[in-house]
């Protein structure tokens, strides 16, 4: 009895370490495979037919999105790029380009976030921008998967998990600007 534990105990640890080597080796052929763009603006929309980008956007390019609306906030640009960087930087999410245009008083930000378990690199997109004739600011947000044809809605669920912690955050209530 106790030969056939310490059998099936050794063959057990075989099949573990072999199960982890070989998530080793898909995991760090993602990593070699999947393309590293550093994108410095906002997409104008998702790549047509795709089904691993969604997008949220006020101007109506919305994509995938299943009714998901745009955070309109009362608050600076500046402090909702802050705000954003924090919750990413909170997460597994890494800031690739960040860029202001001082003209708009828009922020754009190009972020790199990893899904669980094989760690797929997925980019996020994020333009905060005064809103027209108004003193609030519109967020457009966009998440796609760098590898494959689909997502298994991993981008659907970030951007709705954003956009819900966006408009429950306790916000200044400034206008639209920089100052």
């Amino acid at each position: 009895m106790i030969k056939i534990r310490k059998i099936l105990s050794k063959r057990a640890k075989i099949i573990f370490l072999r199960l982890f080597a070989l998530w080793v080796v898909v995991v760090l052929s993602i990593q070699v495979v999947a393309p590293n763009p550093i994108v410095k603006e906002m997409p104008e929309n998702c790549p047509e037919n795709s089904r691993n980008c969604v997008r949220v956007d006020y101007d109506g390019s919305s994509y995938r999105y299943n009714n998901l609306e745009p955070p309109v906030i009362s608050a600076s640009t500046s402090e909702i790029n802050q705000v954003i960087i924090t919750w990413f930087s909170d997460s597994r999410g890494t800031i690739l380009f960040s860029s202001v245009d001082e003209n708009t008083s828009s922020h754009f930000l190009h972020i790199k976030e990893y899904t669980d378990f094989f760690f797929f690199p997925d980019d996020i997109y994020v333009n905060s921008s005064c809103l027209e004739n108004s003193n609030q600011s519109v967020v457009t947000l966009q998440s796609q998967s760098r590898l494959g044809n689909g997502d298994l809605g991993v981008n659907f669920e970030r951007l709705s998990e954003l956009i819900s912690y966006l408009n429950n955050y306790s916000w200044s209530g400034n206008s639209c600007d920089f100052r």
